[in-house]
């Protein structure tokens, strides 16, 4: 017999192995969170909706999983992170994907796969989206400084998240997805869905066709509008922490030195602990002057104001999201009185866009009378659900074409299979298997043939 020793030795290759073969989106672990009943999910939108005059009807059952998934880090390395899917409850049906890319967090456990179903995600799945959202690196499971509005990592994280999704999906019976896929984000979010949607575009158009991308409020203009913002020193700013967390983020990504280097003795020894991810962003927020340049050095505000060139504002330029072309249907939700991201950003980014060629690109500009960053979020995200309803595909098993409808286009496509063994997706395999017996012969035609006439 081997020994106790020898097997473990075995089990710790087989795992090493599999670690150095691992992909990513890979999925390394899932654990069921929650279920939600339409009942139950109807009666939370309705009590938080209702008051408002907003109406909207929850479809499905929905159950909710954290995900643990490989992604890449801020320095290219594999390491794990998490973040929820929440999985309509229809095995009769083929999903699409939405996937969430949240607003600013601070403490670690602030995210979904610690807190579970939020009304977002309860009426985003419950709707008929296969609901993805990822807590970000840094943050849940994910070790490490959160890589604060760097667009690389960002968009790594929110891909490879809706790729674990998709390795899930289609390893489970609970559900089946169709090709669709919709982004939305708020504030971070938005920052996180236009650099997601950037790269998809850009180097993985092959595996992404975006059906729509709903941007909200994000700071895309970093090396701009945001940094006049946080030069500012005589007005108080709405979220001091904005400033070091940023500032942090890019000290560590990028290697820039020490923290004595840029900010004063107290805050330099202080901002570490405050930003563990255990502390708030309101007591962070007390700690800090306001406005919050005055943590800096003053000769790094004054080199870094006279020097064009500074390596602060090259790495900020590197992480604009301003200078490319977006291809898909794309809407850019910013509120006018927005406080603390500016309405420039949007507007920046969309002139940008179409002085390059974007043609499917809307600026949406939220009235004042919804409010500032925070008041228009409401607004946006409902705006935003509706505007994606219309293109949502829900597709009945057998429409193998998925055009959402079951006709003789769909029985041929099923005869030229099996006659010539043509190759099939994941959903046209689905689609076409009438009679669930994980075969497709004239078994499968004969059922479709009688759905048709009947």
């Amino acid at each position: 017999m081997l020994s106790k020793f020898i097997i473990m030795k075995l089990f710790y290759y087989i795992f090493l192995l599999s670690y150095l073969f691992s992909e990513r989106g890979d999925v390394h672990s899932i654990e069921f969170l929650e279920y939600k009943t339409v009942e139950e999910i109807q009666s939370e939108i309705d009590q938080d909706l209702g008051g408002q005059g907003i109406s909207i009807t929850a479809e499905y059952d929905v159950s909710l999983y954290k995900v643990i998934y490989e992604t890449l880090d801020g320095y290219g390395d594999t390491v794990l992170a998490s973040g929820v899917i929440g999985i309509p409850q229809d095995l009769n049906h083929a999903f699409g994907v939405v996937s969430w890319q949240h607003g600013t967090v601070i403490q670690r456990d602030s995210v979904s796969s610690v807190t579970g179903f939020n009304l977002l995600s309860m009426i985003l799945s419950s709707a008929g989206y296969v609901y993805v959202e990822a807590d970000y690196l840094g943050l849940g499971v994910s070790e490490g400084f959160h890589p604060y509005c760097l667009n690389i990592p960002s968009a790594n994280t929110v891909i490879d998240m809706i790729r674990s999704a998709r390795n899930f999906c289609n390893d489970s019976p609970e559900i089946q997805l169709n090709e669709q896929l919709s982004l939305i984000g708020y504030s971070e979010g938005g920052y996180a869905t236009l650099a997601a949607q950037k790269m998809m575009e850009e180097n993985f158009s092959d595996e992404f066709d975006i059906t729509i991308s709903l941007p909200m409020a994000g700071p895309y203009d970093m090396s701009g509008t945001m940094v006049d913002v946080m030069l500012n020193n005589t007005e108080p700013y709405g979220k001091p922490y904005y400033l070091p967390y940023v500032l942090l983020a890019y000290i560590e990504y990028y290697d820039l030195g020490e923290l004595e280097d840029f900010f004063l003795p107290e805050y330099a020894e202080m901002l570490p602990i405050w930003f563990d991810g255990y502390h708030s962003d309101s007591y962070i927020d007390e700690q800090l002057p306001n406005p919050p340049i005055q943590i800096l050095l003053p000769d790094l505000i004054q080199e870094f104001e006279s020097n064009q060139n500074h390596f602060l504002r090259t790495h900020l330029q590197d992480n604009d999201l301003i200078n490319w072309v977006p291809q898909s249907l794309t809407y850019l939700f910013h509120a006018l009185a927005d406080e603390l991201i500016p309405f420039e950003n949007a507007q920046i980014a969309y002139d940008n866009f179409i002085i390059n060629g974007s043609e499917n690109i809307t600026l949406v500009p939220i009235p004042e009378s919804y409010g500032g960053h925070q008041d228009a979020a409401p607004f946006a995200l409902i705006t935003g659900f509706q505007l994606g309803l219309p293109l949502q595909d829900i597709n009945p098993k057998g429409d193998v074409n998925t055009d959402e409808q079951i006709d003789i286009s769909d029985v041929i496509i099923i005869v030229d299979y099996i006659m010539n063994v043509s190759e099939l997706s994941n959903y046209l395999i689905w689609a076409s298997d009438m009679n669930n017996d994980n075969m497709l012969d004239i078994l499968d035609i004969i059922e479709l043939v009688n759905h048709i006439l009947n």
